[in-house]
C-alpha cells in the first residue's frame, strides 16, 4: 500500500511540484513536493514510493490528517512528545537540531519495518513526520 501512495492524491495538482535528482539519505530520488512535504521514489524505481515527509504546519489540517491516515500512522498534528511516544513506543534516537523542537526517531512495524521520524515543537506539538521502509534499497 505505502509504495502506491502519491502526494497528488491529497493535494490539488497545481499545488504539487515534480522533483528529480533530489539527494537524500545518500540516494538519488524523484517524486512530488509541496514545500517541505515531499513524497519520493528512488530514481532507480520511479514508480514505488519509498519516503514520505509531511509538513503538518504548512498543509491544511484535513490534508495532513488524511496523509497520516493513509500512511497508517496513528498520529495527529499537535501531539505532545509524550503522546507520540505513547503511540509509537520509545524512540531509538532523539535529536535536537533547533532549540525549540526535538526530533524523535522510531522503528515500527513487523515484518515490514519503517523508520518514522517525528519533530515535536515544544510549544506547538507534532509538526513534521517522515517515514520510509528499512532497509532502503539502493
Amino acid at each position: 500500500m505505502f509504495g502506491r501512495l502519491r502526494l497528488a492524491d491529497f493535494l490539488p495538482a497545481d499545488d504539487v511540484t515534480r522533483i528529480e535528482s533530489w539527494e537524500y539519505l545518500d540516494r538519488s530520488w524523484c517524486g512530488e513536493a509541496n514545500g517541505f512535504t515531499e513524497w519520493l521514489c528512488l530514481e532507480s524505481d520511479p514508480h514505488t514510493l519509498r519516503s514520505a515527509a509531511v509538513d503538518l504546519v504548512a498543509l491544511s489540517a484535513p490534508a495532513g490528517v488524511a496523509m497520516l491516515a493513509a500512511l497508517r500512522l496513528p498520529l495527529r498534528p499537535g501531539m505532545t512528545a509524550r503522546e507520540v511516544t505513547a503511540v509509537l513506543g520509545p524512540p531509538k534516537a532523539t535529536r535536537t537540531y533547533v532549540s525549540d523542537r526535538t526530533t524523535y526517531e522510531f522503528r515500527t512495524g513487523s515484518p515490514d519495518a519503517y523508520e518514522v521520524s517525528c519533530t515535536v515543537r515544544h510549544d506547538d506539538g507534532l509538526t513534521y513526520v517522515t517515514v520510509h521502509p528499512v532497509p532502503l534499497p539502493r
